[in-house]
């Protein structure tokens, strides 16, 4: 074997987080080798000391990070690459061939196990011959699609760790393919109206990163392609949101996530240190955590709040998202919660190996507050407790891309970071005892109709155009924003304010909801004040998880496998509550299903709304309200409380 190759550069990432290090300040107990231009190998998220040390460690104290991702790696070395196919539009089944070959890669440097670059090999050829990799037959020679941040970083994970152990040949392919691969994804980016806040762009951008660095050696184009990639991740840095939520949701979070740290990772290696440009990494490892399901009853097919377009499952970690940020700023809760994701992360990704800091301890405090607030997005979660099988409301009323996109210079956003909002001021959504009582709709078409909140004359939110959040730019005269968010003796308040965010022709002059979440009784009181510049049709819409059943003209109740569920109009002089259905859209098509929907309607210029949401575990009845507007007052149980 030839040592020299395997030194790698100074300017390499020190990113390996074993016990003995800092995540701000690594040390490592090896020699520094001596200055050069040339590029060793391995240099991708560790070079050869660091790699010698995680050899070590994946026998001790990462043997269980260790044990999952082998597993892992093991079943993909018994996979056959899939055979192209010449689909339309991004062709996305081409993301797992890149992370398979990273997978792989990684395995095969770890062990020296041949089978593993084997098997990489095969995938990577695979790859290599494959005539598109995604809207890429274009005259321009412009490509955008996911796929290439994928391949990219796959690719360039392999040629940088199979140095010793692929054929000449194949090394030959790896460099051909990711120089004519990055060329055209470098002639696309370079023009493309950016959008520096959207998982796409930081997807692309790593996956070009990393095939720069690696190809230095090999073409003179790589040095402008990684200063490119520099200006585009220092952008993106400053432009996060401060408060640490995703506009694009809990799933497209993690995704994107993934890469922007490899990213900003990979980016240490050059000099730049871009977690210092924003306190979004003080915050955003709360983001996860608040929108995450009860620890006891997370599992691999339903594990996060399906806010914005997001499923209900973890795509990417959270594992691994979790041990970074928990290295990166010594962070004992996202550590705890990382050790929670184990059971229901299907991923074992890799990435658990070099980001797992063992120096950090796991810890759930008993002071974790149970409510926060999300200021910048506009956007309350809280539950009960942190016991495991908790109660959570979650509340969002927020201007589209949070305030402080409102205070940057012109063009430092674009339409595209708008690609996974909803219209839905004053929507909120409740879980209880294993499952949601009220629901969000998930990845479906983006109009305010199928979520919990209002509609007048079938008329909904600023924003709900078409299928993609328009139109642009930003209008901050529309926003919603939450007027009250406060918690105090097991009873949250939170008052949106969705006045300004209806389209003209809904006429409304005032929509202001405010939730009473009286935790210790299982009750939610919503109330909703409307006001129209016109008498017209006020619609205030619930979407139950499960079918219920109208019992009187002011309650529909559902008994479900775990809960007694009851929705009580509490003002039914006023309104009508009724029961029927909304055929829901997936976003890319007109298919679709029938939910449950619950209505409370008016013809009228106004509405002063008082609605009750109540629930209890099995075989326990559902609390009954009562509601006394002349003192402002509901009582549960013999209990009473002001609104």
């Amino acid at each position: 074997m030839n040592f020299l190759r395997k030194i790698c550069c100074v300017t390499a990432p020190v990113l390996l987080l074993l016990s003995a290090c800092s995540a701000d300040e690594p040390r490592f107990d090896y020699p520094e080798p001596e200055p050069t231009d040339k590029i060793w190998h391995p240099m991708l998220f560790f070079n050869y000391w660091q790699g010698e040390q995680l050899k070590q460690a994946i026998s001790s104290t990462h043997l269980a990070q260790w044990t999952r991702f082998k597993a892992v790696a093991d079943a993909k070395v018994r996979r056959d690459p899939p055979a192209y196919r010449d689909d339309a539009g991004e062709q996305l089944w081409q993301r797992d061939v890149g992370n398979t070959v990273a997978a792989l890669a990684v395995a095969g440097y770890l062990t020296g196990d041949k089978s593993y670059f084997e098997a990489a090999e095969r995938w990577a050829l695979a790859s290599c011959a494959y005539p598109t990799w995604g809207m890429d037959d274009s005259a321009d020679g412009a490509e955008y699609g996911l796929p290439y941040g994928h391949q990219l970083l796959g690719l360039a994970m392999l040629y940088d760790y199979g140095q010793e152990s692929l054929s000449e040949a194949t090394l030959m392919t790896l460099r051909q393919t990711l120089t004519a691969r990055v060329e055209r994804q470098y002639a696309a980016y370079k023009t493309l109206d950016k959008a520096y806040i959207q998982n796409h762009t930081w997807i692309n951008t790593c996956g070009m990163l990393a095939a720069a660095l690696v190809l230095r050696n090999d073409t003179a184009k790589a040095q402008g392609w990684i200063d490119f990639t520099q200006q585009v991740l220092e952008k993106s840095s400053r432009l996060l949101s401060p408060d640490g939520a995703s506009q694009e949701g809990p799933g497209y979070w993690q995704y994107g996530m993934e890469f922007l740290m490899m990213a900003f990772d990979l980016s240490r290696g050059v000099g730049n240190d871009f977690y210092k440009n924003s306190t979004w990494w003080d915050n955003t490892a709360a983001y996860a955590m608040y929108m995450t399901l009860p620890a006891d009853r997370c599992t691999s097919d339903n594990s996060i709040i399906d806010w914005a377009d997001a499923p209900r499952y973890s795509w990417y970690g959270p594992e691994h998202l979790y041990r970074r940020l928990a290295g990166l700023k010594h962070n004992a809760l996202a550590q705890y919660c990382a050790g929670k994701a184990v059971r229901y992360d299907v991923s074992s990704s890799w990435l658990n190996l070099i980001w797992y800091d063992t120096s950090v301890s796991s810890v759930l405090l008993p002071t974790t507050p149970t409510f926060r607030h999300f200021e910048n997005m506009g956007l309350v979660a809280s539950r009960t407790d942190w016991d495991g099988d908790e109660s959570v409301v979650v509340f969002r009323c927020g201007s589209p891309l949070g305030t402080f996109a409102e205070q940057q210079p012109e063009g430092s956003y674009v339409s595209g970071d708008m690609g996974h909002i909803h219209p839905d001021a004053n929507h909120f959504v409740i879980y209880a005892n294993g499952e949601y009582i009220l629901r969000n709709n998930g990845y479906v078409k983006r109009v305010t109709k199928y979520h919990n909140t209002l509609l007048v004359n079938d008329l909904g939110q600023w924003g709900e155009v078409r299928t993609w959040f328009t139109p642009w730019p930003l209008t901050p005269v529309r926003d919603p924003k939450i007027a009250e968010a406060v918690s105090a003796d097991g009873i949250d308040r939170i008052t949106g304010d969705a006045s300004a965010a209806y389209l003209d022709g809904a006429g409304v002059k005032k929509f202001v909801r405010k939730l009473v979440w009286i935790k210790e009784q299982g009750v939610v009181i919503v109330c909703d004040d409307v006001e129209l510049a016109a008498s017209g049709r006020i619609e205030l819409r619930f979407f139950p998880e499960q079918k219920p059943v109208q019992s009187s003209d002011a309650v529909i109740g559902a008994s479900t496998a775990r809960n007694s569920i009851r929705i009580e109009n509490l003002t039914p002089a006023r309104s009508a509550l009724t029961l029927g259905t909304q055929f829901v859209e997936e976003r890319s098509s007109t298919s679709g299903e029938n939910r449950p929907l619950v209505t409370v309607t008016a013809t009228a210029s106004s509405l002063r709304q008082v609605t009750a949401v109540s629930w209890a575990a099995l075989p326990a009845p559902a609390p009954v309200v009562t509601y006394d507007e002349q003192s402002g007052t509901v009582s549960v149980n013999g209990k009473t409380y002001t609104l």
